[in-house]
């Protein structure tokens, strides 16, 4: 199955017309103000490197920095698969270029986590992908530390496509894990393994209810119902190639997946990360941004004690095949922020965009 910027249907050739994406934004614009209000979209310095499926995470500074930074590694720059890893330091305002990725790909997933066994602080991971001319099963962790990339063990199944999130391991396992959701490998997966960094290794975990790519994953608290934190599976397309608005949510505790309330619409490739909850509502949401055709400027957000999606102001880019993390917001603005990086709307971005949920009770 080629590339969803290339990929033949209905769908997928509306995403090629940048009418559409023009269409979208001022649609998106009408939205009541009441859905938009007190949510600020940040433009923020440019990415060095120009990328479309990328994967970003959140993680300490690399070494002589302080405080956290948005990674952004891999990609595809329009000629040719990136092994390009950059930070975005919301301190200084400013992008850093580190050690490249031992293996250029795209349509890679990245996470943070614990280091593995016999390193200590927080590296971030970057699975799987699309290397030239084959689906990667490879796993390597970026250490802020010292500056350098290792190889730890691949992932059992090779696919590209999928999604990732760090969440408490399942039961039976204790710290956090990486997991490691869907994507496409010979064909559409449902796949679902955890990697658990204290013992270097991989597990086997409960497919997803519904087998799909190009979705988005993030960690939150669990549903109305459940205790703890869930790992949820966020749009995609299906088995058939059809846009999907089903989302999963996974309980590390029962070992079980759960039907959440579904994306008002599809968004296929969209940002997915989890942060402070929009204005009026209290506690951690799920935010996702972008997405191919219609969905290219939607942003909205999960509540999962509410079960309700949100609807929130539009990106300002309009875009799919996103970075997209959640870390402190850069000077000028408080809390924590929703980060969208690159992407793709014609060709290779470079844009690097915010949103800004203000401070609420609970925060």
């Amino acid at each position: 199955m080629p590339p969803i910027r290339t990929s033949p249907g209905r769908w997928r050739a509306r995403c090629a017309l940048t009418g559409v994406l023009t269409v979208v934004a001022v649609l998106c614009a009408m939205l009541p103000a009441g859905a938009r209000s007190g949510l600020n979209w940040i433009t923020l310095p440019s990415l060095p490197t120009a990328r479309y499926a990328p994967a970003s995470a959140a993680a300490p500074c690399p070494r002589g920095q302080t405080g956290s930074c948005l990674y952004t590694v891999g990609g595809h720059g329009g000629t040719s698969v990136l092994a390009t890893a950059e930070s975005y330091n919301r301190s200084t305002n400013a992008w850093s270029t580190l050690a490249n990725l031992p293996t250029p790909r795209e349509a890679l997933a990245a996470a943070s986590a614990p280091c593995p066994d016999g390193q200590s602080g927080t590296c971030v991971y970057a699975l799987g992908g699309n290397g030239p001319g084959v689906i990667l099963a490879t796993a390597q962790s970026y250490d802020p530390g010292t500056g350098a990339w290792s190889t730890v063990t691949s992932l059992p199944t090779a696919r590209r496509y999928l999604a990732a999130a760090s969440a408490p391991c399942p039961a039976g396992q204790t710290g956090t894990c990486v997991y490691a959701l869907g994507g496409y490998g010979s064909k559409v997966l449902a796949t679902v393994e955890s990697f658990n960094p204290a013992s270097r290794s991989w597990t086997t975990l409960a497919s997803l209810p519904t087998a799909r790519w190009a979705l988005g994953a993030a960690a939150a608290p669990c549903p109305a119902g459940q205790t703890g934190i869930c790992v949820y599976a966020v749009g995609g397309l299906g088995s058939s190639g059809d846009p999907t608005r089903t989302v999963e949510s996974y309980n590390p505790v029962t070992r079980a997946w759960s039907q959440v309330t579904s994306l008002p619409t599809a968004q296929v490739a969209p940002g997915v990360a989890a942060t402070s909850c929009p204005p009026g509502q209290t506690g951690t949401c799920v935010y996702s941004v972008g997405g191919t055709g219609p969905a290219a400027a939607v942003a909205r957000s999960f509540n999962p004690v509410t079960r309700a999606w949100t609807t929130l102001p539009s990106l300002p880019t309009p875009r799919q095949e996103v970075g997209a993390a959640a870390l402190p917001c850069p000077p000028g603005s408080t809390g924590n922020c929703v980060y969208i990086a690159g992407g793709y709307s014609g060709g290779a971005l470079d844009t690097v965009e915010a949103l800004d949920p203000p401070a609420t009770t609970g925060r």
